[in-house]
């Protein structure tokens, strides 16, 4: 006799594995996070004087179980001094004779949020310059999160898939495929996928502090 099947605990088992994903993400950003104070020779105490972030959020962050906003995650990479890209995933293992300003798609690093249904792919190598080439990869839904955050500098874009809103101050845009953009980032700025598909935008900083 056939056994019978249950299709319908298929979704448990995908949101299972999604929950290890999420969790895995969460604490290798936070060791990252724990590596770099510790480089710097910062009690949880002192960073958290600097960031302005509590020392129960930071010591939650650490040890991953909280998920950071975006905003907080630039308080904290301000107080650390280091840009951006020291909170990435690290980058694939770099051929022998390939030069520094080269980057191959399999080595890109990577910070996932899933919260914030939200990657971050590192397209320019990492380093410290002050330009930074970023591809954000947005679930339906999925953005910066619904606080403004701002960053001394200067930002830009373009939009590859999906349609993807925009709001710098009180201005709202929704830009489509193709639509491309530039503003001062020291204006509060959100954005998110207001599509129902996944939605890539190259993202580009340039900075007017570390990273």
């Amino acid at each position: 006799m056939p056994v019978a099947t249950h299709p319908q605990s298929a979704p448990a088992v995908d949101a299972d594995i999604g929950d290890q994903d999420e969790s895995q993400a969460l604490l290798a950003l936070g060791l990252r996070i724990r590596e770099l104070r510790g480089i710097k020779k910062m009690t949880l105490a002192e960073l958290s004087l600097k960031s302005r972030v509590s020392v129960g959020m930071l010591s939650h962050i650490e040890r991953g179980q909280s998920s950071p906003s975006l905003k907080t995650l630039e308080r904290i990479r301000l107080a650390l001094d280091v840009p951006l890209a020291s909170f990435f995933e690290r980058p694939g293992a770099r051929g022998a004779h390939q030069p520094a300003w080269l980057v191959r798609a399999p080595q890109r690093s990577a910070l996932a949020l899933d919260k914030l249904g939200l990657v971050k792919e590192l397209l320019s190598p990492a380093g410290g310059s002050d330009l930074e080439v970023l591809m954000l990869v947005m679930e339906p839904g999925g953005g910066s999160g619904a606080e403004p955050w701002t960053r001394s500098g200067e930002k830009a874009g373009l939009v590859l898939e999906g349609r993807f809103e925009l709001s710098i101050g009180d201005d709202t845009q929704v830009l489509e495929q193709g639509d491309s953009f530039q503003f001062d980032s020291r204006q509060p700025h959100t954005f998110r996928n207001v599509s129902d598909k996944v939605a890539r935008v190259v993202w580009i900083i340039k900075s007017d502090e570390p990273g």
